[in-house]
């Protein structure tokens, strides 16, 4: 990542710092007099107590983080060797400090097992961090930047993919809700399928940053939704960490960076069959067909309209209906990028949520209902809207040509 686009780094370095800081010494009860002698006597009280299984993995991942952005920040002011070194003691000293803190917190343990954890963490971020800038640097991205393209419906899907995975928007901001965050992370389970449902709707995300960004910031941008995405995971009530994403994640860069060699028309074509394909198994996984038919509802939003609206948008999972959204919106916007008309992918994603839905009478614990293809066809529409609007918009910014001038 060129050192002109890395103006996010310092604001995303110092919010993992505040975030490290806040869950190793909350609820800052803190005790002044724990111990006598000063921190050369904190020091002395400094342990090497084991640490259970799910305390180790969540050191290592909160200072992974934090080893990325030191790096990727001191990289631009150093030589890569003195950030290397730089960045594992510079997050060696801010745990070794905290750890010292912990000594006058009482419901906490310091310990230099801890403190060796920490300091893995921050090595393991280097080396991301490493490995990010080199994948980053065979973009070739320009050091000039061009007017972005700001396309309104790429927007659209990014608005509603931050508001898929950060619902319900309220920040639970106690130890807690760190530990609740990280614990599917202690015996993780890694679902091929789910990392490839992950991996393509991260693909789609790059896609639409790159649609509405100039090409200097994009993967600027792209770090930064994946900032927000990540520390929502760790703040947001009811949000944990999905296995299958990180590794998604993990693999994310290297395919950004294929996708950008790749032309034009295979990249989008491959994206549409992967999204195509994310639709499907998200409406007939596991795909257990039976010869018991259940009834089609052909009535949309009857089950929230029963309820009654103020008891409605209290029940209504928003962030299931998001998702429902974003995907629906993701199909559409990349059979327009492969060269389709809004018209054509509206009417096509439409009738395949409706065949999706059609199939769910055969599917045990599904409920076939037209609420989902009224959802893709009002997709659809705002796309198009916003479509007809920018072309309007651009149309009235040409300039006119003076009459018998040569055009």
């Amino acid at each position: 990542m060129p050192s002109h686009s890395r103006s996010l780094i310092p604001w995303l370095l110092l919010a993992v710092a505040v975030l490290i800081v806040y869950g190793s010494l909350y609820p800052f009860n803190f005790k002044p007099d724990a111990t006598e002698g000063g921190v050369l006597a904190a020091l002395s009280q400094l342990s090497w107590q084991r640490a259970g299984r799910g305390d180790r993995i969540a050191n290592v991942l909160l200072y992974l983080p934090l080893g990325f952005c030191l790096f990727l920040w001191l990289e631009t002011r150093l030589r890569p060797r003195a950030a290397l070194i730089a960045s594992i003691a510079a997050g060696t000293l801010l745990s070794l400090c905290i750890e010292v803190a912990q000594v006058f917190v009482s419901i906490r343990v310091p310990s230099l097992t801890d403190l060796t954890l920490n300091s893995f963490g921050t090595a393991l971020g280097v080396i991301s961090g490493m490995a990010w800038g080199t994948l980053s640097a065979l973009m070739h991205l320009p050091a000039r930047a061009e007017k972005p393209m700001r396309d309104p419906g790429a927007a659209l899907l990014i608005g509603l993919w931050l508001a898929w995975r950060l619902f319900p928007l309220v920040p639970q901001l106690d130890l807690s809700k760190l530990k609740a965050a990280l614990r599917p992370l202690f015996d993780p389970e890694i679902d091929p399928v789910a990392v490839f449902v992950y991996l393509t709707c991260w693909l789609v995300v790059n896609q639409l940053v790159a649609a509405v960004f100039s090409r200097p910031r994009r993967l600027e941008v792209l770090l930064l939704v994946i900032a927000c995405v990540l520390v929502g995971t760790l703040l947001i009530a009811g949000q944990t960490f999905v296995p299958a994403e990180l590794v998604a994640l993990l693999l994310l860069l290297p395919l950004v960076v294929l996708m950008h060699r790749m032309a034009a028309r295979p990249r989008r074509a491959a994206l549409v069959l992967a999204v195509a394909t994310v639709l499907i198994i998200d409406g007939l996984a596991p795909f257990d067909f039976t010869a018991a038919r259940t009834p089609f509802d052909f009535w949309p939003f009857m089950k929230w309209l029963a309820m009654g609206v103020p008891t409605a948008v209290q029940m209504l999972d928003w962030s299931e209906l998001a998702g429902k959204l974003f995907l629906f919106g993701a199909l559409m916007w990349a059979l327009k990028e492969w060269g389709a008309s809004i018209h054509f992918a509206l009417v096509f994603v439409t009738s395949m949520v409706l065949a999706i839905e059609l199939l769910q009478m055969w599917l045990p614990h599904q409920s076939a209902a037209i609420t989902d293809p009224v959802l893709a066809l009002g997709v659809g529409l705002t796309l198009r809207w916003l479509y007809q609007n920018a072309r309007v918009r651009a149309f009235a910014r040409e300039p006119i040509l003076p009459r018998g001038r040569n055009q």
